[in-house]
């Protein structure tokens, strides 16, 4: 079998078959797998047990990072009530919500997330809606999600809302799953 070197000549020899095809081998997974195995760039924020009334911003994920745009995978919600949410873009300066850590799910790595994230079991107060970016939907003691696939993408300073719109009050929870890669 006939081989090539690499570009830079330090990592060994490809293979090339009689038809002069590249062997090669790969793996598919999804971007937030690689921004997490390779970079520990992947990230959950849980909005644990809130207790809401319709019409109130209850989730809030700013990037606050200036060299990073931070990819939303999947949107959760789930309540006690029957809800309808909104996704939202928005701007302004979050207030009387409670700071959310977000966790890397990278246990090995540890870096922390360049994010500000808010939980409002209390509404959060000083923020502009920009614009809905999509609804979600469930029944009592059910739950919702929408997967982005990392597609919403929220650039430096960006700032996403969960706004519980309509439903009876009561208890419900969300979880904010994304990752970060280099902006391009």
């Amino acid at each position: 079998m006939a081989t090539i070197d690499d570009g830079g000549g330090v990592n060994g020899k490809a293979g090339v078959d009689s038809e002069q095809r590249l062997e090669t081998s790969g793996s598919d997974a999804p971007r937030d797998f690689h921004a997490s195995r390779k970079h520990g760039l992947a990230f959950s924020a849980i909005y644990a047990t809130m207790t809401v009334v319709a019409g109130e911003d209850v989730a809030y994920l700013k990037n606050t990072s200036s060299t990073l745009n931070m990819h939303i995978g999947e949107v959760t919600v789930s309540g006690v009530p029957e809800g309808k949410w909104w996704v939202k873009h928005v701007t302004g300066v979050a207030a009387a919500g409670t700071a959310v850590v977000p966790v890397n799910v990278n246990l090995s790595k540890g870096i922390p997330a360049d994010a500000t994230a808010m939980s409002g079991d209390t509404a959060i107060t000083g923020l502009t809606d920009v614009n809905n970016i999509t609804i979600l939907r469930h029944v009592a003691n059910d739950q919702a999600s929408e997967d982005f696939d990392g597609g919403l993408i929220l650039g430096p300073g960006d700032a996403i809302a969960l706004e519980y719109n309509t439903g009876a009050g009561g208890l419900v929870d969300a979880d904010i799953h994304f990752h970060y890669e280099a902006i391009v």
